[in-house]
Formats: C-alpha cells, structure tokens, sequence
C-alpha cells in the first residue's frame, strides 16, 4: 500500500470551522462525496454515502416540525474499489475532532464496529476516515489497527484516543480531493 496524497484546499479546511452543531460533520462529508465522484469517473471505485433514517416529528395538524434519527446506519459509507487483480468491496465511516490531535475512541458505537469487523472477517477494506480539523490533517485508521486499539481501550490496557500521526495511521494529503484510498504497487 503507497501513501495517500491532497494538495492544500484551504478554503475547504476553514469552512469546516463556520459548521454549527447541526452541521458537524458536514464538510468531511461533502469532501468524501466530491473524492467518491472522482473515483467513479475514473473507474477507480464506486462509493456511495449511506442514508440516514429519519423519523418525522408532526405538530397536531400532521404537519412535520422536525425530524429524529430512526435507525443509525452501520457506517457512513460503502462500495467497492476496482483493483486490476479483484473487486475489492470497502466500508468506512468518516470521523472527525475539532480541536487538538486526539480522537476519542468512545466516538465509535459499539455497533459501527461490530460492522466494521464484520466486513473486515470477510474481505473488505474496513477503515475509520479521521479529520483533525485544527491540524488539518486526515488519516486513514486500517481496521487491523482500529482492532488492536479498540481492544486494548476497551481491556483497560491501552489509550482511550486515536493521536493524529501515531504509528498504523496512514496520512491523507490533500489534492484536490480526498485520495484516501490504496494503491497497488
């Protein structure tokens, strides 16, 4: 697997900063999005953003006010990558930390792992997609590594965060878009 590469894009990494708490998220989102179009036209990979279930909140009259999380997706995204030996199917999700180089493990729901190893055990590339926006730096966290982390936090005998540039991190820099994805040599 080669290095993940971006070119600066300043004008996206601070309009992050301008997200309210609706919005979080949003950004890195939008940035995965744009990279998945990219990939597909070039026939690299097709990756499409999970949707989120949404539950309807209506006033007396029947009509919608607001709107609640029905049922949590397992992951952000799926797909598969076209590798010129194999199809290699993929799923992520996409986390991100405001401030400082620390990335909570608690973050990741029990069931976002679960299914992360699940796809893991039976072939895919499973990864977490962490931004560390006051850096502005991206890693990938290959499943491999998120797995021994996630077993030593969880047994009390490793650190409950995931620090931007630490060893099984993987660098994304940016171009102009999100090359988060390997490459065979």
């Amino acid at each position: 697997m080669t290095c993940f590469f971006w070119r600066e894009d300043s004008h996206l990494l601070k309009q992050n900063r301008l997200n309210n708490h609706a919005n979080r998220g949003k950004t890195l989102e939008d940035l995965i999005i744009s990279s998945n179009q990219l990939y597909r036209e070039k026939k690299i990979a097709l990756i499409h953003k999970v949707p989120t279930e949404w539950l309807p909140i209506r006033d007396r009259s029947g009509k919608i006010m607001s709107a609640k999380v029905d049922k949590k997706s397992a992951v952000d995204f799926l797909g598969h990558i076209n590798s010129p030996k194999a199809i290699i199917p993929l799923s992520f999700d996409a986390k991100e930390v405001a401030r400082g180089d620390r990335w909570p493990l608690p973050k990741l729901e029990d069931h976002q792992y679960e299914y992360l190893k699940d796809s893991a055990e039976t072939g895919a590339f499973s990864f977490l997609l962490i931004a560390y926006w006051e850096l502005q730096k991206f890693f990938v966290l290959p499943f491999p590594e998120l797995e021994k982390r996630w077993q030593a936090w969880k047994t009390k005998t490793g650190p409950a965060s995931v620090k931007a540039g630490e060893n099984g991190l993987i660098e994304v820099r940016f171009m102009r878009y999100l090359d988060f994805l390997p490459r065979g040599d």
